[in-house]
């Protein structure tokens, strides 16, 4: 997901939350929330203790969400990645259910199988020279170890369930979970120091030259005190430049999944 699909996302996200859509145009959203969520998202718990102490209905905000650069200037709350407000939403998501396990609903009359793919969705922050997040979905086929990266772009508009279908009975997985978190874990590095590599780079010599100069201040100070001041901006220079990559979970789960649909899958390219 990179900065143009965080509207889609902002969509399916209040969708889901039963939020009222009131306004929706590529990268301007503005939807009324629902209680529940103007208790998350919005700080306000003492107009909520108020309301509920007098026993009234609370009124949950409108909140209008820009996403698009170019229409910056609108009147809205500017979100992308990095910002507060976009961290608090996969915050959100995390809260509601790290571990899930559903199954495709099946329109078919007939009798057929449910195949077990291991589903699990990440947050890669690059942290450097400037700050980068990506969000990375991948899918583990627990029958014969196919991946799937961009696994939940591929699933997001499919009908699942919690419960399985009738007529449907589940495929019991070859490859154990535990053995697909490792092959989720040592690909996804492999993809990380081939994609950090330039990034890393920049980073290092941005922060080479800072200490350079931060050395250079200093260089004629021998008191205790500029010691200690010169330790305490070589460690704001080191947080802030020198080159990290943190990988986080949002969730995972168990997709159960019908055997044509699998089949397509692992013949995409």
């Amino acid at each position: 997901m990179n900065q143009a699909e965080i509207h889609d996302f902002l969509v399916q996200f209040f969708y889901k939350r039963n939020a009222t859509i009131e306004y929706n145009e590529q990268g301007i959203l503005k939807v009324k929330l629902t209680e529940e969520l103007d208790q998350r998202l919005m700080n306000r718990p003492f107009y909520w203790q108020y309301v509920k102490k007098l026993g009234y209905k609370g009124d949950p905000m409108s909140v209008t969400f820009i996403s698009d650069e170019n229409k910056k200037a609108e009147k809205g709350e500017w979100i992308h990645y990095g910002s507060p407000r976009l961290e608090q939403l996969f915050q959100v998501i995390f809260e509601e259910g790290k571990y899930t396990e559903l199954y495709e609903q099946n329109p078919s009359q007939d009798r057929q199988p449910l195949h077990p793919w291991f589903v699990c969705n990440l947050m890669v922050r690059y942290q450097g020279a400037y700050t980068h997040d990506e969000m990375v979905s991948v899918g583990v086929y627990l029958i014969n170890g196919t991946m799937r990266f961009k696994m939940m772009d591929e699933l997001l508009d499919e009908p699942f369930s919690k419960i399985i279908p009738d007529l449907c009975y589940k495929i019991p997985p070859i490859i154990s979970t535990k053995r697909a978190v490792m092959m989720i874990n040592h690909e996804i590095n492999e993809r990380i120091k081939q994609k950090s590599s330039a990034f890393a780079e920049q980073s290092k010599e941005i922060y080479q030259k800072e200490m350079e100069m931060t050395n250079q201040l200093f260089e004629n100070r021998a008191q205790e005190d500029g010691e200690l001041l010169k330790d305490n901006i070589e460690k704001q220079i080191y947080d802030r430049l020198y080159p990290k990559v943190q990988l986080k979970l949002v969730n995972c789960g168990l997709f159960y999944i019908t055997e044509t649909r699998s089949k397509n899958m692992m013949n995409i390219t």
